[in-house]
Formats: structure tokens, sequence, C-alpha cells
């Protein structure tokens, strides 16, 4: 088995300056988050003002109230977000076989498409079912969003520099409520909850065709791509991680389960993306209603409040990379992304913790700035635990392997929105929310009991292993 070591690259100087569309991708795919998060956020913001409209409540003020009309808005909500993130998370699994089927070009495009469509349908929605439906298909359409950046990643970028071009396109996540909270409540002020759907789902129609015409599977197959960037995409890299064969798909969902649920490291991952599924569902879907029945009790104002509190998300994010980067320079790989989690991780536990003691008493400032700060150590940890999803993938599964994990984070995400439901209707917003702890601290629990340096290189051992096994099988 290749060490570390060995796969470190050896820089090649030469007169030719490189080009610089490696980075384009993950630019591209920035853009493409930031509308599938705001397309999710506006719904969340808009809540209050279409449970009026369709009559789940007597008033937009009433939509958090206690009472049968408050009530029917806070639990049509719940359950019409739990069928969203239910489809959602099902389709994670197999959409990211179908990335590696179809490539990052054609998917991406495709199901870009489709979740704009239904984005813009939203707006035609008038009761309950028929919202269910369309954020349903809306889900649904959403599902192959991250293995497409986990492939990417992969496909497309030197080995040391993973982290950056994930957690880069993936802070679109964080960068998406905040939009959606700023530009997408000033569109509901002028033109009714209708009214962002409209222009977040043609937004999207424009750049899913823009996707399409610029956007290849690989960096070998990019008219824009020179050989001094290839050659620097694939230093450091084995043949096996170069190569970018499609398998049969049988052979793919094979050698995916026996490296999720075949090591302990596997395992560990899988938890680590459970647990943290609830903690980010928490905060992207939940945070609005905290801020609205707590302390705003207007869609505007807790808007802002919101957007404040998302931008933590955002510098988590951006830092998140270079950070884990840089510690992968100077640690082991395991120590390495096991400091850039755990550390992050258990500052986190602190910081919500004392937001349950500033919301009891409602003093809005020092909670917001608690989880904001909170949220930028929940996105700190990305660059170090997610791309382990992209590290145990054997070659031809990278969309596969991280559309199971990833489809796990939903289901669990999908889940808390029944169990935050219910906890903020029966013991209030803060206790809801702060109860998120308990998933954080089981986050901790998964990384140091089953991703050590022992597991780890026992994943890699059967990780070479199925791809020499996979040697002359083509699709």
């Amino acid at each position: 088995m290749v060490t570390e070591e060995e796969k470190r690259p050896t820089l090649v100087k030469t007169s030719t300056k490189k080009t610089n569309v490696r980075w384009v991708i993950p630019v591209m795919l920035f853009i493409a988050i930031t509308f599938n998060y705001a397309d999710r956020e506006i719904w969340t913001l808009t809540a209050p003002a279409f449970s009026y409209a369709f009559g789940w409540t007597s008033s937009i003020g009433a939509y958090g109230a206690k009472g049968a009309a408050g009530g029917t808005g806070l639990a049509n909500y719940s359950l019409i977000l739990f069928a969203w993130s239910l489809a959602y998370a099902i389709f994670n699994f197999p959409g990211g076989s179908i990335v590696d089927k179809l490539g990052l070009r054609k998917a991406m495009a495709i199901f870009y498409a489709v979740w704009s469509v239904f984005t813009i349908l939203t707006a035609a929605t008038f009761n309950f079912l028929s919202m269910l439906v369309v954020r349903v298909f809306m889900g649904a359409g959403e599902g192959p969003v991250w293995p497409v950046n986990a492939k990417s990643a992969k496909n497309w970028t030197n080995r040391f520099d993973e982290s950056k071009a994930y957690t880069w396109a993936g802070a679109g996540q964080a960068v998406g409520p905040v939009v959606a909270a700023t530009l997408g409540v000033l569109i509901y002020h002028f033109f009714g909850w209708p009214g962002p759907f409209i222009f977040f789902g043609a937004l999207g129609l424009l750049f899913a065709a823009i996707w399409y015409y610029y956007v290849r599977d690989t960096p070998d197959l990019h008219k824009g791509v020179n050989a001094e960037e290839l050659a620097f995409i694939n230093e450091g890299k084995t043949d096996a991680e170069k190569s970018t064969k499609k398998l049969p798909a049988k052979l793919v969902w094979k050698n995916t389960l026996k490296m999720i649920f075949g090591t302990q490291a596997g395992i560990g991952t899988l938890l680590i993306f459970l647990s943290f599924g609830y903690i980010l569902y928490t905060f992207l879907y939940w945070l609005p209603s905290l801020m609205f029945i707590q302390f705003a009790h207007s869609v505007t104002t807790s808007g802002i409040y919101t957007a404040a509190v998302d931008t933590g998300l955002i510098v988590g994010f951006l830092g998140s990379g270079p950070l884990n980067d840089g510690l992968l320079r100077k640690f082991t790989k395991v120590n390495a992304r096991r400091i850039g989690s755990l550390l992050p991780m258990s500052l986190m536990i602190l910081m919500v913790g004392l937001s349950y003691f500033t919301g009891t008493a409602k003093e809005l400032v020092p909670t917001a700035l608690l989880l904001a700060t909170g949220a930028g150590l929940m996105n700190l940890t990305v660059g170090s635990w997610a791309v382990n999803a992209i590290d145990l993938a054997p070659r031809g599964t990278a969309g596969t392997v991280y559309g199971f994990y990833n489809g796990a984070l939903n289901l669990v995400g999908a889940f808390n929105s029944i169990i935050e439901g219910v906890l903020f209707i029966k013991y209030g917003p803060v206790v809801g929310f702060t109860s998120s702890v308990i998933f954080m601290a089981l986050f901790i629990g998964g990384y140091v009991g089953l991703i050590r340096k022992n597991t780890w290189d026992r994943a890699m051992k059967l990780r070479d292993e199925l791809v020499t096994a996979s040697e002359g099988i083509t699709e």
C-alpha cells in the first residue's frame, strides 16, 4: 500500500504558467449550491406568510403562537419540511450513483434545472397538498448536489487541495441562507411570498444552462486546461486515483457498501455524517423559527437576525479548507483531520450550551453572537470529516459513496424536522434548538472511538484491494 508520505507531491517547475480552470469549477459549484440553499431558505423565511395565505393561521404573527391557529401553521410547516427532507435524503442514494453514471456535466445540469423548475412552481401552490407535492419533487431534484461536489473535488483538484475545493464550493450552503434572508426578504417585501420563488428559480435555470455549456467531467476533456495544470492536478495521485473509468452499477454498489460497513473508519464516518445532519438541519431550518418566535415576530426582522447568525456559517466554511489542508501538511492525515473536527466541535458545544441561558432570558444580541460563533465552528469542521468520504471511495464510486453518506445525513435531517417541531411546540424554541448539543457530543464520540490511525490504515488497505479486484472490469 502506498503511504501518505509517498503520495505527497513534488512540484515540477516549467516555463509555462498553468491555467486555473480547476478553480473555476468550485466557483460554479459555489453558485449552484448558493441557489440550492437560497431556494430552501426562502421557504423557511416565508412560512409565516404563506401559512396565513393558506388559512393555517389567523395572522402572520400567530404562526409561532400557542393555540389552534398557530399550532396548525407550525405543524404543517414541520410535516412539509419532513416530506421535503425525506425526498431529498432518499434521492441522495440513487443520485450519487447517477452522478457516477452520467458524469458531472450532465448530472448537475439536469438536476439543477429540475429543482429550479419546482422552486418556481412553489409560487403556484395554494394549499397543504399542493405545497407538499411540489416541495417533494423539489427535494428529489436537489439530491445529487453534494455527490457532484465530492466527485468534482476528487477529479478536478490536486490531492492536497481537496478540502479547499470542497469547502469553498460548499460555502454556498452558508451564503445561500444569507442571500435568501436579505435579497429574498426584500423581494418578498415588494412582491409577496411567491416573488422570491420565481426569482431564484428562474436564475437557477439560467445557470443550469451555463453549467452544461462550460463544465466537463474531467480536466483532460476541458479545452481550457493546459498540460501544466493537468500535471499539477494529477501530482501525488496513484494511477487508481487518476483513473475515472466507469464500473458496472452492481460493482459500484458492492464496493461502496464494503467500504462503508466493512471498516471501522467507514462506520465512524457514517456516524459523523448522521450526527452532523441533525446539527446542520437545526441551524438551517429552525434558526429562522427561533428568531421569529422568541425575538422578532416579523418575517423581515427575523430574516435580518437569521442572516447575521448565518454569517458565521460562511466564515466557518471559507476557513475550513485552508485550515484542514494546512493541518494535513503538518500532521498525518488521521491526526490532522481529528484536530480539525474535534477541537471546533467541542467549542461549539460550549457556545450553543451558553445560548440556552441567554435565549431563555430573551437577550437577543448575546444569543445571536453565541449562535453565530457556534455556526462558524460547526462549518470549520467540514473540511476534515467530509473529505474522509472522498478518500474512502474506491475508483469509480466517488459519487455513490458520498451520495450514501449524504443521504444518511439528510435522513437524520428529515426526522430532525419532526423532532424539532415537537420540541418547539411542547417545550419552546430555546429548548428545541439547543437540544442539538446531544448530537454534537455523538459526533465527538464517533470520531474518537472509530477513526484512528490503525482503523484508517485498514480501510485504505481494503480500498486498494477493491481497486485491484476491479481491474479490467468496465461498464
